[in-house]
């Protein structure tokens, strides 16, 4: 017998800067791998951008990056999106029973997981635009690059939730 058991997908996209035709190519790729959740690292830049990721309708978390907090402001993207859980500075998820922390910055990460008294199967970074992985003690730690297309490709990632493998997505491939 064969038994088709579907994996959960997290995808998690970073550094927007309402590059808006990358946005809807990435979230395009997203709706055709039936992705189950994404999270957000951050630098949206602008309320058009928010609001297409906010129209995705899959469980969706982000963090605000300094773009977000200097352009826009805390208060006016919370007016303007429904289905996003926006955290300002710090968020942490738990997605199928993976303890997840992600933060905009790589030092907020770095220095956040050897003072948390919680083990993160999974932390998420934005800011340096640069796709990463690594692992710190029993977490992996991931950048997925940027959408933007500035200093690197355009990137994003896909998580297996089962396995926490990740999946680098190059957007100029698609």
């Amino acid at each position: 017998m064969c038994y088709n058991i579907a994996m959960s997908k997290l995808a998690v996209i970073s550094d927007i800067h309402d590059n808006i035709p990358n946005l809807e190519k990435a979230l395009s790729i997203i709706k055709e791998e039936k992705i189950d959740y994404l999270i957000c690292t951050g630098d949206v830049q602008s309320i058009e951008a928010w609001q297409i990721i906010d129209n995705l309708n899959i469980p969706s978390w982000a963090v605000m990056g300094n773009v977000d907090h200097d352009i826009l402001g805390e208060e006016n993207i919370r007016k303007q999106i429904k289905n996003i859980t926006l955290f300002p500075n710090v968020g942490t998820a738990e997605i199928e029973n993976k303890q997840i922390f992600f933060a905009h910055y790589p030092q907020v990460v770095n220095k956040a997981l050897p003072k948390s008294k919680k083990q993160y199967d999974l932390a998420l970074y934005g800011h340096t635009h640069k796709p990463w992985e690594e692992k710190w003690r029993n977490t992996k730690i991931l950048c997925p690059g940027n959408i933007a297309n500035i200093y690197f490709m355009p990137t994003f990632a896909i998580v297996n939730l089962d396995n926490l493998k990740a999946q680098l997505i190059l957007l100029n491939e698609k």
